[in-house]
């Protein structure tokens, strides 16, 4: 009996086990049959993307799991205003000079009266000024006063306009399509050269493309200024072009690939086709340490790669903060067009787990403790705890951090902005001249003239966007008139200048500046912009079609 029981006793245990093993194995099968499902949906939603929803870095482990934080999710901080302020009631006519008023309109034109080519298919080609090149990021802040809104009558300049409206939608188009020709390039031209073999193996520059210094702010600009478009035209046929859509998920795909750019990861697929996309980003070798990889950085800090920074000139670290900053921003953009107007869910989970990460690599990495300023942005960092303390004129900057709308510490930001403006900024300079008196800005290691560097440069940015982030009138008004008496007599906002001797400048015709300078203006008086005051005509013309203009063209 008692054989009999224990024999009893095994059989019952194994078929409890084959019971067991049964409904695992159909659980198994209905996660596989769910999976595949999922799979499915994503590969058809895909479709309309050029394929792009699994695009994963190559070499790289695509689940490896980044930290994410999504404490951020809100898009801005209530508590902190818009920048550049609207102070336009509170100025009186008489604060500003006429001079001021008058250069603000030819500011304001100076980019379509000289840079900007209206192509046809369109298309519209901006060059940067006295270099005959388009740069991705100089061209979306040369045209960005014209989406300003409430402007003239309560509209933005391209909302009154047909011939701005043509002129920025063919930019937004154009930029597109050049970001398919090659994502990692910043400045291209409007024909195809013949490049020495240097030219093409170190320096990677092909087809259309000028310049392929890989700059994570060059996306960024672009997303921007669709951002800008669509808060002017929410349901403008440009938005729905399949090239914008693709722009928009190469760079976001192009920015995942290099938060594991240490790992040599690069992203893939249809759309990355050009002549050097299918390999990691590398420049010259004597640019770049590492074989031109650049310094060491830490795959898992969420942050994402850049090789250079918005001056032009290599970073040190490859993580800049600014730039990353930006990045968050133009994400919650796109994160809106897309809910509201593409419809991309694949697209959306992409971009909402990338800008978390990035925000995490910010709070995480990007401040640091100074012991006299206490707790500062770094401008940039590796994610192994080096970093480096400084900031430069050009934008994305430290300073711009309010005018770029991201969602900062504002007693971070007060404590950057006192290391900013002391001598522990190796780019700041103070100084004193007849014209100015005594003035101080921001400069920058790019600037040059005739490939000499200027002995205590400063740049107009800098000058302007301290007003641009500045909450006192009277301070934006002091420095409206500086920046016109530091032109060296020519109303123009020059690349940089000597800050004892502003006659010693750089880089005569320069008009992201002055788009720049226009738009600080701007805030100041509805005088600017005023069609008795100042009209444009835009330089060349080449579309078959001539549309209207307003009040403020002026036909020739």
């Amino acid at each position: 009996m008692r054989k009999r029981n224990q024999k009893d006793a095994v059989c019952c245990s194994r078929r409890r086990g084959i019971v067991l093993v049964a409904i695992l194995m159909a659980l198994w099968l209905l996660i596989i049959a769910f999976s595949v499902t999922i799979i499915d949906n994503q590969l058809n939603d895909a479709s309309n993307y050029g394929g792009l929803a699994f695009l994963t870095a190559q070499n790289v482990d695509a689940s490896t799991p980044l930290i994410q934080n999504t404490a951020h999710d809100a898009i801005g901080n209530s508590t902190l205003p818009n920048y550049p302020i609207d102070h336009r009631n509170i100025v009186s006519s008489n604060q500003l000079s006429p001079e001021v008023v008058s250069q603000c309109h030819r500011a304001l034109w100076h980019t379509l009266e000289t840079t900007t080519t209206v192509l046809q298919n369109q298309e519209t080609f901006i060059i940067t000024g006295d270099i005959k090149d388009m740069w991705l990021r100089d061209s979306a802040a040369q045209i960005h006063p014209l989406l300003l809104p409430n402007v003239y009558e309560e509209k933005s300049l391209v909302q009154l306009d047909p011939r701005l409206e043509r002129v920025v939608s063919g930019l937004i188009l154009k930029t597109a399509k050049l970001i398919r020709h090659d994502p990692y390039a910043n400045a291209f031209s409007s024909v195809i050269k013949n490049r020495t073999k240097f030219e093409k193996i170190a320096l990677g520059r092909h087809g259309y493309v000028a310049t392929r210094n890989y700059e994570l702010d060059s996306g960024c600009y672009f997303m921007r200024m669709l951002y800008y478009f669509y808060q002017s035209f929410p349901d403008h046929t440009i938005l729905k072009k399949k090239e914008v859509k693709e722009a928009v998920h190469i760079m976001v795909d192009l920015w995942i690939a290099e938060q594991r750019h240490e790992l040599d990861a690069f992203p893939s697929g249809e759309l990355f086709d050009c002549f050097e996309c299918r390999r990691s980003y590398w420049y010259n070798p004597n640019q770049m340490p590492r074989d031109g990889k650049g310094t060491k950085t830490n795959h898992t800090a969420g942050l994402t790669w850049s090789g250079f920074r918005p001056s032009d000139e290599t970073c040190v670290y490859g993580y800049l903060i600014p730039a990353n900053m930006f990045t968050v921003v133009v994400l919650d953009y796109m994160l809106q067009i897309s809910r509201n107007l593409w419809k991309n869910s694949i697209l959306n989970r992409k971009m909402t787990k990338l800008r978390n990460e990035i925000q995490y690599g910010i709070d995480r990495y990007g401040i640091i403790h100074h012991d006299r300023y206490g707790d500062i942005y770094a401008y940039e960092v590796d994610g192994f705890g080096n970093y480096i303390l400084m900031d430069d004129a050009n934008v994305p900057s430290l300073l711009s951090i309010p005018y770029l709308r991201y969602s900062y510490n504002k007693t971070v930001y007060d404590n950057t902005v006192q290391f900013i403006y002391s001598t522990d900024n190796p780019s700041y300079h103070k100084g004193w001249n007849e014209w100015t008196g005594e003035i101080e800005g921001i400069g920058s290691s790019h600037a040059h003239k005739k490939w000499e560097v200027i002995p205590s440069d400063v740049w107009p940015m800098s000058i302007i966007m301290k007003g641009l982030v500045s909450d006192n009138a009277t301070e934006k008004i002091r420095l409206v008139h500086q920046l016109l008496q530091a032109s060296a007599s020519t109303g123009w906002m020059h690349e940089s200048f000597d800050v004892n001797n502003p006659f010693n400048f750089s880089r005569p015709w320069f008009c992201w500046p002055d788009s720049l300078f226009a738009e600080l203006v701007m805030s100041l008086t509805r005088e600017c912009p005023q069609p008795s005051e100042g009209q444009y005509t835009i330089m060349e013309w080449l579309d078959s079609e001539l549309l209207p203009g307003s009040v403020f063209a002026r036909d020739e």
